[in-house]
């Protein structure tokens, strides 16, 4: 009989372990470089809000690819299994987001649009190099 229980509490083990996901967590910040509250991110069947400090996080997420949508953007992130994965998101202005993205504005606003992004994407840069680190990417899987 204890051999049994023995067996048993080494394969459940095994199961409960192998049945770990990941975890995606970060910091999501607005058009000056500022953390962001209340963002409403989505993540597969998830939801998130951030914090008032920015932060957010997603516990259970399985490995793979898979896409963050925060205010009308997406971003991708690699999860692997027992992995907290740290996930920083920039979010662009609505302006910022027509211009790169190719939707169509009126001509001063594109302009203006593309002249907001460069001076953010500048700032990014600075501020990261500041720092010394490079967290963050561009958005590569806009829609």
């Amino acid at each position: 009989m204890r051999k049994t229980a023995f067996i048993v509490a080494i394969l459940s083990f095994g199961l409960a372990t192998g049945a770990l996901a990941g975890e995606v967590s970060g910091k999501v910040y607005d058009q000056r470089g500022v953390p962001a509250p209340g963002v409403v991110l989505v993540l597969g069947a998830q939801q998130a809000v951030t914090e008032a400090d920015g932060s957010y996080r997603f516990a259970d997420v399985a490995d793979g690819e898979h896409l963050i949508t925060a205010s009308g953007q997406r971003v991708a992130v690699q999860v692997s299994d027992n992995v907290a994965t740290q996930r920083n998101i920039f979010l662009m202005s609505r302006r910022a987001r027509a211009e790169v993205s190719g939707a169509s504005v009126d001509a001063d606003g594109a302009e203006a649009a593309f002249a907001e992004a460069m001076q953010l994407a500048e700032q990014m840069v600075g501020d990261s190099e500041a720092r010394g680190e490079m967290a963050w990417r561009w958005n590569d899987h806009e829609g």
